[in-house]
């Protein structure tokens, strides 16, 4: 064995009880050995909870590939268990969710960090006023991306709502091609080098359970209506990414239909919310942009909270646009 004489082994208790690699630093315990006891966190079976458990965890201390774990607001995704990573968000009337799961199989870690809150209903009400959203060059970036001058093939699920798909076309469309009411042609140019392609209807919904949660990938982008009927009341939508290394591999999209009314066009009955405006909030971060929080960005598109009855995150602001290109450079 590397880094033992054997004469050491012949007179040290502890070398006869392990076996030590000088280049990895693995410790196995030989044949009859008990195994070491996984920390307190780590129960057998059911939902673990991302507050009581470090951030980086060992997979040899507590193998998390498989498990579910709960973030900030009830956030819920299973830990991918095929090598890629996996970055959950779920939009609220009352502010949004993120839940990021790094799995590093080559370092036997897995990193698992959260950002969450919860403002007052709708559009943050602060004295610190919100910028104009033409000027506010804002922006956060998810760890991965499609290809730059892919396509980004999507089937759509109309679900028991009925959900109109020309509703969440026009929003995976806003933010592939930049739209904005900032200027007079009504997009940003040059848009990102990034496309978009609906493929079809999908008889099955997005990969997303009854519980907001993010379940295992199916290797096939599916946009559409879910009844998220465990969920909790105040979830609009809820994405998840997939990933390996910085190359996003899969997305889903699930709007809320549970107890939810949706506002498609026309006028809008009071306590509806906008198809479109939170399909392009959504598909912001399916390309890879992230909340930004603080009220002076409220008026971007990526700002985390969205009002009844408000259309506003279906055009980009500037900072959404910047962030795109940062992402995708120009087409």
């Amino acid at each position: 064995m590397h880094g033992f004489s054997r004469a050491a082994r012949a007179t040290s208790a502890l070398a006869a009880a392990c076996a030590c690699t000088a280049a990895t630093g693995a410790i196995t315990a030989p044949p009859g050995a008990a195994a070491a006891r996984p920390p307190a966190w780590c129960e057998t079976g059911g939902t673990l909870s991302a507050r009581a458990m470090p951030q980086k965890v060992r997979i040899a201390d507590c193998d998390l590939r498989g498990r579910a774990i709960r973030g900030p607001n009830g956030l819920t995704a299973v830990v991918p268990a095929d090598g890629t990573s996996l970055v959950a968000h779920s939009l609220r009337t009352r502010g949004a969710s993120g839940l990021r799961i790094l799995v590093d199989e080559q370092a036997g870690e897995i990193t698992i960090t959260t950002r969450g809150g919860r403002v007052p209903e709708g559009r943050p009400r602060t004295s610190r006023a919100p910028q104009d959203a033409c000027k506010d060059g804002t922006y956060e970036s998810e760890p991965s991306t499609w290809p730059k001058g892919g396509t980004v093939r999507w089937r759509y699920h109309a679900g028991r709502a009925r959900l109109p798909r020309t509703a969440v076309a026009k929003g995976v469309a806003n933010m592939v091609n930049a739209n904005t009411d900032c200027t007079d042609e009504g997009r940003f140019t040059p848009p990102p080098d990034i496309g978009e392609r609906y493929s079809g209807e999908s008889a099955t919904g997005p990969n997303v359970t009854r519980d907001a949660a993010c379940g295992t990938r199916d290797r096939v982008n599916t946009f559409g209506g879910k009844a998220m009927t465990g969920a909790e009341s105040d979830v609009l939508a809820a994405t998840c990414i997939w990933f390996v290394g910085k190359r996003t591999v899969e997305t889903d999209m699930a709007l809320q239909e549970h107890g939810k009314r949706w506002w498609s066009g026309g006028l809008c009955i009071p306590g509806s919310y906008s198809i479109e405006a939170v399909v392009t909030h959504e598909m912001g971060h399916v390309l890879g942009l992230a909340h930004v929080e603080g009220a002076e960005h409220a008026n971007l598109t990526m700002a985390p909270a969205v009002a009844a009855c408000d259309n506003g995150l279906a055009t980009l602001g500037k900072g959404d646009y910047d962030g795109l290109i940062s992402l995708y450079g120009p087409r």
